[in-house]
């Protein structure tokens, strides 16, 4: 059976202690603006920028607009001041930052492996630094994009969560289109890698280099810690068990409700805004009509629901019927972008409901007029499974129209 493969970058796949090197690149990355910027001041805001994209859980902007919306004021510059002296640094000083990394044999020969076994494979390095940094790093690692077509490598251009959040991982399973196949991340950080994938339900490989792996506490089944050497027959052991991940956790339903959003905003840079309201059939929705149905149904359905369960005593819930909404209100007629912003801002609403409750929280009892006993996380978890339908046909959706 097929097999989706997460693989972390530095000292996954690449030998690179991380602190220093990211310590060292900030350096010669102040040194190289200080003819505009004091390099004291330039790490102070790049402190506070990298701080907010650690921070950020609701789904409005990439992590490089959220970087940039602190940074730039921070240095009191325009991101155009910037432009020219932060690509050449790219350019001629970052490359010198190589010979704090090694390449690993192993590594190399464990990604050609999945490639000859036609896994996915994604490059799930924690996406804080631009996508030309990822790329050079992949390079040191003798892993170029030039030769391995990977499914995806998250950068901050492309991403809206970081590690070590769930949602992190949940975008990528969402830009994939929630695979329905067997999905592992291989990683070396407890913290960052094998935890949040866990909460999401994935399985994980935790890499270690030396003496007896650290004990933390329960996991998957499927999930095992050891030598990058072990990696391989561990992949080939998961893709014959042909166990696909449940997404049952409030952890994971959370990180779903999270990431949809996220991966629709990146599904539409693939389409012109003028095709967003052209649909495939003449009986199914374009672009345009499957953002304002979820929009619709957050603010009118699921916002309400939560808000009845979280304030009142086993509420009843009537049923609502709101696939015909999209024909009644002539949704083909809104503007798609405007659609998509109000999806935002209604399930970031939403998402700040649910981010702090606790576990009697979301047992909250309610009564609905077709499921009938249930819970919010249930309720929740509806949503959740709604999401993962409607991503698959917004991308569905808006490759017709582009083969058109």
């Amino acid at each position: 059976m097929t097999l989706t493969v997460l693989f972390d970058l530095d000292d996954t796949l690449l030998d690179n202690d991380i602190q220093p090197f990211i310590q060292r690149y900030f350096e010669m990355l102040a040194d190289s603006m200080a003819e505009l910027i004091a390099p004291a001041q330039f790490q102070w805001a790049m402190q506070q920028a990298v701080y907010a994209m650690l921070h950020k859980q609701l789904p409005a902007g990439t992590l490089e607009s959220t970087f940039d919306q602190v940074f730039y004021p921070a240095l009191g510059v325009s991101k155009q001041d910037l432009k020219n002296l932060i690509d050449d640094f790219y350019h001629t000083k970052f490359p010198l930052l190589k010979e704090l990394t090694r390449p690993r044999e192993t590594a190399i020969r464990l990604v050609e492996c999945a490639f000859e076994r036609n896994w996915q494979v994604v490059i799930a390095t924690n996406p804080l630094f631009p996508r030309t940094a990822i790329e050079q790093r992949l390079e040191w690692a003798g892993l170029p994009i030039s030769r391995f077509p990977f499914a995806l490598v998250t950068t901050y251009e492309n991403s809206h969560f970081c590690k070590p959040h769930p949602a992190y991982f949940a975008e990528i399973l969402a830009v994939l289109r929630w695979p329905q196949t067997p999905i592992v991340m291989v990683g070396n950080s407890i913290e960052d890698d094998i935890l949040p994938a866990e909460q999401l339900g994935l399985p994980t490989y935790h890499v270690f280099q030396e003496g007896s792996p650290p004990k933390f506490g329960s996991r998957n089944s499927l999930s095992k810690s050891g030598s990058l050497d072990e990696v391989l027959d561990w992949l080939d052991t998961i893709a014959q068990a042909e166990s696909v991940p449940a997404y049952e956790s409030v952890a994971a339903i959370l990180a779903t409700l999270q990431s949809t959003p996220a991966a629709l905003h990146t599904f539409s840079s693939l389409l012109p805004e003028h095709q967003w309201n052209q649909r495939p059939e003449p009986k199914e929705w374009c672009f345009t009509e499957i953002l304002c149905h979820l929009r619709d149904v957050d603010r009118e359905v699921n916002l309400e629901r939560i808000q009845t369960i979280l304030t009142q005593n086993r509420p009843f819930l009537p049923a609502a019927m709101t696939d015909g909404w999209v024909e009644q209100r002539n949704c083909i007629l809104e503007n798609g972008r405007s659609a998509l912003e109000g999806f935002i801002e209604a399930r970031s609403e939403i998402i700040s409901k649910l981010l702090n409750l606790n576990e009697r929280d979301w047992q909250k009892p309610a009564r609905h007029a077709i499921f009938g006993p249930t819970t919010l996380k249930e309720l929740v978890g509806f949503v959740a499974t709604h999401d993962r339908i409607h991503i698959n046909q917004a991308w569905q959706t808006i490759q017709i129209i582009r083969a058109e």
